[in-house]
C-alpha cells in the first residue's frame, strides 16, 4: 500500500488538499498535507471539536448565561445584600409604630417588708386629730412579690425623623439593587470573553489532535518504507521527532484547556469538573454603532452612575436628618404599674400623658455637624459629574477599540483569502515546474500564519464586543 492510499483510507484531512496536490510526488504530498493540517478552516476544527467532544454535551452561550446568573456565587452574594437591605429598609419602618415595653419582677424577700407611716402624714383634723394618730408599721410578710411595669410609647414628632430614616434605607436598598446589576453585568461579560477563548482554545486542542492522528500514521507507514529501503533513516527520525513534539504541544493544549474549563465551571457557580463541550465562533455581522445613542444609553445604565446619584440623594438626607435633630422628640405615653403581694401599696396603677426629650444646648455640635454633612454631600455631587464623565471616555474607548478589532478582522479575512489564492497559483506554478518546492512550502506557512491571525481577531473582536456592551450598560 503507497502513502496516497494510506492517507485517503486513514486520514480524513486529505479531504482538505487541494486535487492539485494529490497528484503531487509521495513525499511532496506528505509534506503539504502536514502543513495543510496547520491551516484547517473554522469550519473544519468545528467538525473536529464535534467528534472529539462527541461524548460530553454541547452547552452553547446561552446557557452559560443563564446558568451563570442562576449560580454565580458573586452574583448570589449580591442579590443578597439587596435581600439584607429589604430587611433593613422594612425594620426601619417600623419604628413608626408604637414602642411596647414590659417588664416583670418576681421574688422572695429575704426579710419582711415594713414601711412607717408617720403620724398625721395623712392630715389633721380638728375634730379627729391627726391621721394616723401615732406612727404606723406597715410589714408585708415574707412571701412571693412580684412587681408589672407596661407602657407603650407612641412617637409623633419624630415621625418626620423616621421617614427620613426611611428615604436613606430606600436609598441603600437602591445603591444594594445597583451593585447586583453591576455584578451582573460583569459576570455576564466575564462569561462571554471566557466562552470566546474556550472556543478558541477547543478548536486549537481539535486541530492538533488530527495533526498527531496522522503524524502517527505517517511514523508506521515510514518505519516500514525504512525497512524496505526506500526512504532515509534521516526521514524516518525527522517524522518521530515531529510527532513527539506534536504530542508534547497537544499535551499542553488540552492541559490549558482543561484549566480553563475548570475555571468557567466555578464562574457558571457549578463543580468544576462538570463536562461539556464548546460551539465553534460564529463570523460576526456588520455592526452599526451610534455613538452618541450610546453614550446616552450608558448614562442611564451604567450602574455606576446610578450609585453616584444615589449616593447624592443619600448625602442630602443626611443633612436633613441631622437638622431634624434640632426638633425635640415628642411621644405619646401610656404606662401600667401593678405591686403584688405588698402591703399598703396600690395593686393597679396607670398613666396616659406625653413624655418629652430634647437637648437645647449642645455646644454647636449640630451646627458643625450639619457643615460636615454638606461638605460631603458637595463631595458627591462633584463625584456624580465626574463619574459621567469617565463613563463617556470608557464609552468612546471601548467604541474605538470595537471599530479597530472589526477592521483588523476584515483586514486579516482579507489576507487568509489572499494567502490561500496565492498558494492555489503557487501550487499550478509547481505543477509546470516554474518554481521550486522551498517557495510552495513557504507559501503553505504563509497560509498557516494568516488562519492563526483570524482565528486571533476573531477572538479579539468578540472580546471587544462584551467589553462594549458592559460599557454602555447592557444587562
Amino acid at each position: 500500500m503507497d502513502l496516497r492510499t494510506v492517507i485517503k483510507s486513514g486520514c480524513p484531512i486529505y479531504r482538505a488538499v487541494p486535487s492539485s496536490l494529490r497528484r503531487l510526488p509521495c513525499l511532496v504530498t506528505t509534506c503539504l498535507v502536514v502543513m495543510a493540517l496547520m491551516t484547517i478552516r473554522t469550519s473544519v476544527s468545528g467538525q473536529a471539536a464535534t467528534r472529539s467532544y462527541a461524548d460530553v454535551p454541547t452547552l452553547t452561550l446561552d446557557q452559560a448565561l443563564r446558568i451563570a446568573i442562576q449560580n454565580n456565587r458573586q452574583l448570589r452574594i449580591s442579590a443578597l445584600d439587596v435581600v439584607k437591605a429589604r430587611e433593613g429598609l422594612s425594620e426601619v419602618k417600623t419604628n413608626r409604630f408604637p414602642a411596647l415595653k414590659s417588664f416583670g419582677l418576681g421574688g422572695f424577700p429575704l426579710r419582711p417588708l415594713s414601711f412607717t407611716v408617720p403620724a398625721g402624714v395623712l392630715g389633721v383634723y380638728p375634730t379627729v386629730g391627726p391621721i394616723p394618730a401615732h406612727d404606723s408599721t406597715i410589714t408585708t410578710p415574707q412571701r412571693p412579690t412580684g412587681l408589672i411595669n407596661a407602657s407603650a410609647d407612641q412617637p409623633l414628632t419624630q415621625l418626620y425623623k423616621l421617614n427620613l430614616a426611611a428615604r436613606g434605607a430606600a436609598i441603600g436598598l437602591g445603591l444594594a439593587r445597583e451593585a447586583e446589576r453591576a455584578q451582573h453585568q460583569e459576570t455576564v461579560r466575564q462569561v462571554k470573553t471566557v466562552y470566546r477563548q474556550l472556543a478558541q482554545a477547543q478548536a486549537e486542542v481539535s486541530s492538533a489532535e488530527a495533526v498527531v492522528k496522522y503524524l502517527t500514521e505517517l511514523s508506521e507507514l515510514t518505519d516500514r518504507r525504512l525497512a524496505q529501503q526506500t526512504v532515509l533513516l534521516s526521514d524516518s527520525l525527522t517524522v518521530k521527532a515531529n510527532l513527539k513534539q506534536q504530542r508534547y504541544q497537544l499535551l499542553t493544549l488540552q492541559d490549558a484547556f482543561e484549566e480553563q474549563k475548570e475555571s468557567f465551571n466555578r464562574l457558571l457557580g457549578r463543580d468544576v469538573h462538570t463536562a461539556f463541550s464548546i460551539e465553534s465562533q460564529p463570523s460576526p455581522e456588520f455592526l452599526e454603532l451610534d455613538l452618541k445613542a450610546a453614550r446616552m444609553q450608558a448614562l442611564e445604565q451604567r450602574p455606576e452612575v446610578r450609585e453616584a446619584r444615589l449616593q447624592r440623594d443619600s448625602a442630602k438626607v443626611d443633612v436633613r436628618r441631622e437638622k431634624a435633630e434640632y426638633i425635640p422628640d415628642l411621644s405619646l405615653n401610656v404606662t401600667y404599674l401593678s405591686f403584688q403581694n405588698v402591703a399598703f401599696l396600690p395593686r393597679n396603677a396607670s398613666s396616659v400623658g406625653l413624655s418629652l426629650s430634647w437637648q437645647p444646648f449642645d455646644w454647636g455640635y449640630k451646627k458643625h455637624r450639619i457643615g460636615e454633612l454638606k461638605a460631603t454631600a458637595e463631595q458627591k455631587a462633584l463625584s456624580e459629574a465626574d463619574v459621567e464623565q469617565q463613563v463617556i471616555v470608557e464609552v468612546d474607548q471601548k467604541y474605538r477599540i470595537l471599530n479597530e478589532a472589526r477592521m483588523l478582522l476584515d483586514a486579516d479575512a482579507d489576507a487568509r483569502q489572499a494567502a490561500e489564492q496565492k498558494l492555489k497559483e503557487i501550487t499550478n506554478s509547481y505543477e509546470q515546474k516554474a518554481t521550486l518546492l522551498s517557495s510552495l512550502l513557504e507559501q503553505q506557512s504563509a497560509v498557516s500564519k494568516a488562519e492563526t491571525e483570524y482565528q486571533h481577531a476573531l477572538a479579539a473582536f468578540w472580546t471587544a464586543k462584551a467589553d462594549f456592551e458592559r460599557a454602555i450598560g447592557e444587562d
